[in-house]
């Protein structure tokens, strides 16, 4: 899909500057490039802008796992006393250990 956006803006432009020497007027070429750069502008935005949420989409789906893994260890073992406690706690709750 992102790669579809950047050869069709391409391809805008490419047409836009081809309906501009064929014009005839110098007025209508420029106005017929200013047109077709505009939409390749649009079309090269919308596939940065897919390329940076599937980027987004990644980073958070890794978060989610990380996430996931440290929810499902549920505890964690101090090492001066040995007792198990949650990985909510800095610190911990039976001798105030800190790791």
């Amino acid at each position: 899909m992102i790669t579809l956006l950047y050869i069709i803006g391409v391809m805008i432009l490419v047409v836009s500057g081809i309906v501009g020497v064929y014009s005839g007027s110098f007025i209508e070429f420029l106005i017929s490039i200013a047109g077709g750069s505009v939409a390749t502008i649009i079309f090269f935005a919308l596939a940065k802008i897919l390329e940076n949420q599937g980027t987004i989409l990644y980073s958070l789906s890794k978060q989610e796992e990380k996430q996931r893994k440290l929810l499902s260890q549920g505890k964690k073992e101090c090492s001066n006393c040995k007792k198990e406690y949650d990985y909510d706690y800095s610190s911990c709750p039976h001798c105030g250990f800190r790791d």
